[in-house]
C-alpha cells in the first residue's frame, strides 16, 4: 500500500513536485548504492537540480528517470553535467557518465598511475610518432581561437611503468558518432569535445588493465550506440570475393541492366538491354541494329518481328554461359512467380551452349 499511495498523490501534484516526491521515495535505494563520501541528500539535490534545469526530463518516462539516477548512484558519480548527465533518447532517460566522471573513477580506483584525454586543434603543435620509441607531443595554442579540432588522444600509465596511447582523427570520432542514436542531439551537439575525449578513452580502455566495474562505467552508455547495426552494415558493404560478387549480381540485376563482357571484370559493361522490356515485346523503334552495337545473329533470329521476353531470356542464358557463369547466375526476376516461362527459356539458352560445346 505504501508504494501505491505516493503514485496516487502524484496525480494531483505539479510535474516538478511529483518528480521530487518520486526521488525522495528512492533515497533508500540511492543510499545503498552510493559510496560513503557522497551523502544521499546531496545526490538527491543534484538529481532534482538536473530535472529542474531540463523540462524535457519532467516529460520523459518517470521510471527511466529514476532508473538512470540509480545507475549514477551505483557508479558513485553525480548527474551534474560534469561527472555525468541524464540524457533523453526517445521518451526515456539514460545515464551517461562524462569524461570527468570516468577519469575520476579511474584515478580513485588506484589501478592506474595516471590517465588523461585531450583534443588537439588546428593551431596547436601536435607530434605523434610510432615505432620503438612511441611518443606524443602536444603544445596547445593559447593566444585566441585554436581552430577546429584535429586530433583526439588519450594516454594512460600503469603502476608497472607501462604507457598506453590512443590517437584518433576527427573523422574517426565522427564515425563513432554516426552510430549514436543521439548523434544530432544531446551531448554530441552540446559537448562535442567531451564526447570526443570519451570516445578515444573508450578505445584505449580496451587495452588497459582495469576492473569490471570501471569498464562498466566507461561503457555505461552503450545502449545509445547502434554498434550491431554498424557491424551489419560493414559486413554488407565489405568487398566480396569474385564468386560472391557474381552471386550478388545474379540476384539483384534487373531485366534491362547492363550485361557483362566475356573477358570483363566484375562491373565492366559492354552493352545494355532496352529499358522498356517487360513481359511483352519491345516497343516499335527499339529493335537492335547490328550497325549500332547490336548483334547480327540476334536480328537474324527474328526476321520481320521483334524478340519476345522468352527470346530475350534465352539469349541472356546463352550470354551468361558464354561469360563462364553457372545456372546460379539466372537473374532474380526470372525466379519470381509468373515468370516461369522466362526462367525455362533462360535455362534452355544456357543449356544450348553446353550442347553446342558437346
Amino acid at each position: 500500500m505504501n508504494a501505491v499511495a505516493p503514485q496516487t498523490q502524484n496525480k494531483t501534484l505539479s510535474p516538478l513536485a511529483a518528480a521530487r516526491s518520486d526521488v525522495e521515495r528512492m533515497e533508500g535505494q540511492f543510499k545503498l548504492a552510493l559510496p560513503a563520501h557522497i551523502p544521499v541528500e546531496r545526490f538527491a539535490r543534484v538529481v532534482m537540480t538536473a530535472v529542474g534545469s531540463n523540462p524535457d526530463l519532467l516529460r520523459a518516462d518517470r521510471a527511466s528517470l529514476l532508473e538512470a539516477s540509480l545507475k549514477a548512484a551505483q557508479d558513485g558519480l553525480l548527474p551534474d553535467g560534469r561527472d555525468g548527465a541524464l540524457v533523453i533518447y526517445g521518451q526515456k532517460v539514460q545515464w551517461m557518465p562524462m569524461i570527468a566522471g570516468i577519469l575520476k573513477k579511474v584515478r580513485n580506483s588506484g589501478e592506474l598511475l595516471s590517465i588523461s584525454a585531450y583534443v588537439a586543434h588546428e593551431k596547436d603543435k601536435f607530434f605523434y610518432r610510432l615505432g620503438d620509441d612511441e611518443t606524443i607531443e602536444h603544445e596547445p595554442f593559447l593566444d585566441g581561437d585554436p581552430g577546429k579540432p584535429r586530433i583526439v588522444y588519450a594516454v594512460a600509465k600503469t603502476k608497472d611503468g607501462g604507457t598506453y596511447r590512443e590517437v584518433m582523427t576527427v573523422g574517426e570520432v565522427e564515425k563513432i558518432r554516426a552510430v549514436s542514436k543521439a548523434r544530432n542531439s544531446g551531448p554530441w551537439t552540446q559537448w562535442w569535445g567531451e564526447m570526443a575525449r570519451k570516445t578515444v578513452l573508450r578505445r584505449l580502455a580496451k587495452r588497459l588493465p582495469m576492473s569490471t566495474d570501471l569498464d562498466d562505467v566507461i561503457r555505461r552508455d552503450d545502449a545509445l550506440y547502434d554498434f550491431e547495426g554498424a557491424k551489419a552494415d560493414a559486413q554488407r558493404n565489405a568487398p566480396r570475393s569474385l564468386a560472391g560478387k557474381l552471386d550478388a549480381l545474379a540476384n539483384t540485376v534487373p531485366l534491362g541492366a547492363p550485361a557483362i563482357a566475356h573477358d570483363a571484370g566484375v562491373g565492366d559493361v559492354i552493352e545494355s538491354e532496352p529499358n522498356n522490356v517487360t513481359t511483352g515485346r519491345i516497343e516499335q523503334g527499339q529493335e537492335h541494329d547490328a550497325g549500332q552495337g547490336g548483334r547480327p545473329d540476334d536480328d537474324d533470329r527474328f526476321p520481320g518481328d521483334q524478340p519476345t521476353s522468352t527470346d530475350l531470356a534465352s539469349r541472356r542464358g546463352r550470354e551468361a554461359k558464354e561469360a563462364g557463369l553457372g545456372t546460379r547466375a539466372m537473374p532474380g526476376e526470372y525466379r519470381a512467380e509468373g515468370r516461369e516461362a522466362e526462367a525455362a527459356a533462360w535455362m534452355e539458352g544456357h543449356k544450348s551452349v553446353q550442347l553446342a560445346e558437346a
